[in-house]
């Protein structure tokens, strides 16, 4: 029998999955389009050829740790060049653009606050079929000074959509919420 939890991990998987694929279907359709068009001159023609899951992988493990170290260090202008000029994010608050958020978050450091501490747990990645998109999900934990000089700790549940624009990851969804309380 399952305990809760992995029952939980299995449902949270199975629906990343689904969302992953749903994102990905066009450019899959894409890709073997292409991949049909080409004709056998390109596999003869050493055609480059795509990363492996693994590489894959490792690219997005290295950008989700800058992109959580850019929000760490309150670097803005970092942080920013992250996100995909037409990104959505879903949080308590409710849906933000990139612009509304950068106004938001620009001035709550410009007022004084910053983040202190971000560090990231549990990671699970899924990677689409063409490997230029892909859903990171694990648990953040953010401690931050508000403007008003109050501290704040808190864990939360993160994923990241990404895509690859430019020959780059690039988030263009983030969905964030609570963390269950432990115990």
């Amino acid at each position: 029998m399952q305990t809760p939890q992995q029952v939980r991990n299995l449902a949270v998987n199975l629906a990343l999955a689904a969302a992953l694929a749903a994102l990905a279907a066009p450019g899959l359709a894409a890709a073997q389009r292409a991949a049909g068009s080409a004709g056998p001159a390109a596999a003869k023609s050493g055609a480059a050829q795509a990363p492996t899951e693994e590489a894959t992988l490792k690219e997005i493990r290295d950008f989700e740790a800058r992109f959580n170290k850019a929000y760490e260090s309150n670097d803005l202008k970092a942080y920013f060049e992250f996100y995909s000029d037409d990104m959505t994010q879903l949080w308590q608050q409710g849906r933000l653009d990139l612009a509304s958020y950068r106004t938001l978050w620009g001035k709550e450091i410009g007022d004084g606050g910053r983040m202190l501490e971000v560090k990231i747990e549990d990671m699970v990645i899924h990677v689409g079929p063409s490997k230029d998109s892909a859903v990171a999900a694990y648990r953040i934990f953010t401690k931050m000074k508000q403007a008003n000089g109050t501290l704040a700790e808190s864990w939360n549940h993160e994923t990241d959509v990404l895509f690859k624009k430019g020959g780059g990851w690039k988030v263009v969804h983030v969905h964030y919420s609570d963390a269950p309380k432990a115990g």
